[in-house]
């Protein structure tokens, strides 16, 4: 296992967004969920 390497749990209640965010996938969902983080973290977080 990589040291330092963290898992967390992600849930989501709107079913109709879900599905949205899972057709947009075009890697894995871990990348895709990385690459929203780290936009957010390079836009100054939460607002």
């Amino acid at each position: 296992m990589i040291e330092g390497m963290k898992k967390y749990l992600l849930l989501v209640e709107d079913e109709e967004l879900w599905k949205k965010f899972k057709s947009s996938i075009q890697k894995d969902i871990n990348s895709e969920i990385m690459k929203l983080i780290e936009g957010k973290v390079k836009n100054g977080g939460k607002k």
